[in-house]
């Protein structure tokens, strides 16, 4: 791949050609692949870096892609970084897939019309730390849900998170619950913050 060592304007003879004289039709070639050289190497590097960088904003016509696979970030001080928010309507089983990837906080509105199973997964990879946040709510009624872990993974939980069937009843105060694991979900952890009332 092309870097910026690639690029070698050092190659090209500024002081071709001489003024007032006959010039060997050599040197314009030589000049010219020089140019051509460093122009396709710098077109390459471009291209490279425009597929691997971080841009506040889509370059030309693509699509804003800051996707960073993994990639670790070293070292940094962040301020005013936000998480993704997601709402999300659970009817049936069917809508109930809870995925870590598409947001950190969801706010999840249980519609079923008896119970509904909250499927926890899309984690990140295993030795990674991954933990999102869950604020339920009830669309009007009791309704129950029940967790499970995406792949048969477990679910572990506090001291203080409820026995029994775990329901929702109110509309506006929702239950907050964390999830987290280290092990791309085989093993989840999941603690019981409470359930918020206006004060």
């Amino acid at each position: 791949m092309a870097t910026s060592d690639n690029i070698t304007p050092e190659q090209i003879d500024e002081e071709y050609p001489i003024a007032g004289q006959d010039n060997d039709s050599q040197g314009f070639r030589d000049n010219f692949a020089a140019i051509q050289s460093s122009l396709t190497a710098t077109k390459t590097a471009v291209k490279d870096l425009e597929s691997k960088v971080v841009v506040k904003a889509a370059l030309g016509t693509t699509v804003l892609n800051n996707d960073m696979q993994g990639s670790i970030i070293k070292n940094a001080v962040l301020e005013g970084v936000a998480g993704e928010s997601l709402n999300k309507t659970v009817t049936n089983d069917a809508d109930g897939d809870i995925l870590w990837s598409d947001a950190y906080y969801q706010n999840i509105t249980m519609a079923n019309s008896a119970s509904a199973r909250l499927s926890l997964g899309g984690w990140p990879a295993n030795g990674v730390y991954g933990k999102m946040r869950l604020a339920i709510k009830s669309s009007g009624g009791t309704k129950t849900v029940i967790f499970e872990a995406a792949g048969a993974g477990t679910i572990k939980v506090d001291p203080n998170f409820p026995t029994g069937d775990f329901t929702v009843t109110s509309t506006s105060s929702p239950k907050i619950i964390d999830v987290w694991t280290i092990n791309g979900g085989s093993e989840l952890f999941m603690e019981y913050i409470g359930e918020f009332t206006t004060a």
